[in-house]
């Protein structure tokens, strides 16, 4: 179950098993972040900070978050591969 924001932003497996957030009432799974254009940090920054930024990937339903948490454990993200495509209505 290939997730596109995760596609796009994050690398690697997910950091730990899916937690529930009881404020948003919405499970995640926490990855850490790609380095591609999508992050908002510029690079100076990025190089003097000693730890990985997480992203955190929230998700409705125990099964989609144990779906993604299965998949991502499989495949881990290459980091940056999803890229848009756009179709145009003739």
């Amino acid at each position: 179950m290939k997730n596109n924001y995760i596609e796009a932003t994050c690398i690697g497996r997910p950091l730990d098993l899916p937690t529930w957030d009881e404020v948003s009432e919405l499970w995640e799974l926490f990855f850490e972040e790609s380095s591609t254009d999508y992050h908002p940090y510029d690079e100076d920054f990025r190089e003097n900070v000693n730890f990985t930024n997480l992203i955190p990937v929230s998700f409705e339903s125990a099964q989609e978050v144990s779906d993604a948490y299965n998949y991502y454990n499989q495949h881990p993200v290459k980091g940056g591969q999803y890229e848009e495509t756009i179709e145009q209505n003739s």
